[in-house]
C-alpha cells in the first residue's frame, strides 16, 4: 500500500543556497518528468527580489550552472545543473524509492511531500537522516486512497487542532497575539511544523473553496441554459 508523507526537513537538508540570502523568499522545486538523462532541476523562487536572485545569492558548491529562465509577477524561475547524488536526503529517497512530491523551502526549513512503499522505508529514511544529523519530522501520513477522498474530509486532527488553536491565541487578528514559537510550546511541536500545519491546512482549504466556485459557476451556467 503506498503512502502519502507529508514531513518537515531542515533547511540545511537541501542547501541550495545561503539561508541568510532568503529573507522572506520562498523555494519551491518544481515537478518535472525526466525526459532524458540529465542532472538540471527547475526552481521557483517567490516573493520581492525574486526576479535578481542569483545576483546576491551564494549557492551550494555542488551546483553549476544557475540562470534565471522566466520572470513573472512576484516570482522568477531557474535552472540549476547540479548532482542530487551529492546530496544526502535525496540519495537516501532514491535509494528507499521515495518518490518527491513537492518540495518548498524557507530560511528555517523544507516542507516535503512524499510517496512512499510502505511505512518500513519511511522508518527508514528517518534513520538514514539522523545518521547524518538531519532531523526529519513526520507531520502527516495518509494512504493514496485516504488522500483521494474528499476534501472536507483531508483537514488532518492535528492541522484542525494547529488552526482552532492559532485562532483562539489570536494569531490571525490585526495585531497578532501569538507567534509560532508560542503555538509550538502549546503543541509540543517545532515553530517550523506548526507552519507546516497551517500552510498545509490553508492550501486543504482553498483548495475546497475554488472547487466549490468551480462546481458553483457550473450550476449557474446550467440553469442559464
Amino acid at each position: 500500500m503506498c503512502l502519502i508523507a507529508e514531513a518537515i526537513a531542515p533547511f540545511s537538508a537541501l542547501p541550495l543556497v545561503e539561508a541568510d540570502a532568503l529573507g522572506d523568499l520562498e523555494l519551491e522545486l518544481e515537478r518535472t518528468v525526466p525526459t532524458a538523462e540529465r542532472r538540471q532541476q527547475r526552481l521557483w523562487v517567490w516573493g520581492p527580489g525574486a526576479s535578481n536572485f542569483d545576483a546576491h545569492a551564494v549557492f551550494d558548491s555542488s551546483l553549476g550552472d544557475v540562470s534565471c529562465l522566466e520572470s513573472i509577477p512576484g516570482g522568477a524561475l531557474y535552472r540549476l545543473q547540479w548532482d542530487a547524488a551529492q546530496n544526502t536526503l535525496l540519495t537516501a529517497l532514491t535509494d528507499l524509492d521515495i518518490t518527491l512530491l513537492e518540495c518548498v523551502g524557507t530560511n528555517e526549513s523544507w516542507e516535503l511531500r512524499l510517496r512512499a512503499p510502505s511505512h518500513t522505508s519511511l522508518s527508514d529514511l528517518r534513520t538514514r537522516c539522523e545518521a547524518h544529523d538531519i532531523s526529519l519530522e513526520f507531520d502527516r501520513i495518509t494512504s493514496v486512497e485516504e488522500e483521494s477522498a474528499p476534501l472536507g474530509t483531508r483537514l488532518t486532527d492535528d492541522q484542525r487542532e494547529a488552526l482552532v488553536l492559532a485562532l483562539e491565541r489570536g494569531y490571525f487578528d490585526d495585531h497578532r497575539r501569538t507567534s509560532l514559537d508560542e503555538l509550538g510550546r502549546e503543541l509540543n511541536i517545532s515553530r517550523q511544523a506548526v507552519s507546516g500545519r497551517l500552510r498545509r491546512a490553508y492550501r486543504t482549504l482553498a483548495e475546497q473553496v475554488h472547487e466549490e466556485t468551480v462546481q458553483s459557476e457550473r450550476r449557474n451556467r446550467d440553469v442559464d441554459y
